[in-house]
């Protein structure tokens, strides 16, 4: 449905009234001036750079069986946000031109999942037969995660004015967090109950930032609206994890760094007004 309806706007304003074409007849409209502002619709993979194996937070004993298993460590863990479509939108970028030549952009995403807790029922059982099944518990969860970007970036002018390549720098910071908890006590009268009661709420934080260099070109469709695609041809990335495996115990921390040549590429669909 997503992409029907991009296609649909698509559709509508690349068949604009040629009057706009008209009026940029001496070409001059189509490229960026001073005070001028843009609108991006950014699509792609691979806007937040990945923390999914990175943030992890213990899971709550889990009902198999008869009992309770904890023998081997189950995490939780983000939910990758760049496992998506290429086309699927994946942010917005406002930019503003100081010049005809100089930019400064600003650009963000996010989302927040929220899992309810449910509490293990356990099966009722008449003689062979079981009357009512079990249900496992499930943890309650909650994953936020934020990404912001503000860049410079310097336009070149070449011999066709349709065309506009850039390069720039970009300085990002992203926020991730996942807390979770389950109510679940154990079987009434199990040995293990009291060993196995969920003691709080488990969290995980992770704060990160990034330097980048960028690289990009935007082509004029028509005055006011462009086509780009833009890489990045090297990133330092780092992370700061902060992990509480319960209420009142210090924190485990923890970093992480990655190095990434010519990633993130992003297609961009620009308004300029």
């Amino acid at each position: 449905m997503t992409k029907k309806i991009l296609l649909f706007v698509l559709l509508g304003v690349l068949f604009l009234p040629l009057r706009a074409q008209e009026a940029a007849a001496g070409g001059s409209d189509y490229a960026p001036k001073a005070g001028n502002y843009q609108v991006n619709l950014l699509l792609g993979k691979g806007f937040f750079y990945s923390a999914d194996n990175i943030l992890l937070v213990q899971q709550n004993a889990t009902v198999v069986g008869s009992g309770l298993t904890t023998d081997l460590p189950a995490y939780l863990t983000l939910s990758d946000p760049n496992s998506n479509s290429l086309l699927n939108m994946i942010g917005i970028e406002a930019k503003y031109f100081i010049t005809g030549q100089i930019a400064v952009s600003l650009s963000g995403a996010g989302y927040i999942n929220n899992t309810p807790w449910r509490e293990a029922v356990d099966p009722t059982v008449s003689g062979d037969v079981t009357v009512f099944p079990k249900y496992v518990n499930i943890d309650a969860q909650l994953k936020t995660r934020v990404v912001a970007n503000v860049g410079g970036q310097y336009y070149f002018t070449v011999g066709n004015n349709r065309i506009h390549p850039y390069a720039g720098v970009f300085g990002t910071f992203q926020f991730a967090s996942l807390s979770a908890q389950s109510t679940y006590a154990g079987f009434d009268g199990a040995s293990l109950e009291a060993d196995k009661r969920d003691a709080g709420v488990r969290t995980g934080q992770l704060f990160g930032w990034a330097a980048s260099a960028v690289a990009g070109i935007e082509y004029s469709l028509f005055p006011g609206l462009t086509a780009g695609f833009e890489i990045k041809p090297f990133s330092y990335y780092y992370s700061g994890l902060t992990l509480f495996a319960q209420p009142g115990l210090d924190a485990m921390t923890g970093e992480n760094q990655d190095y990434a040549i010519f990633a993130q590429p992003v297609f961009k669909i620009g308004f300029r007004f």
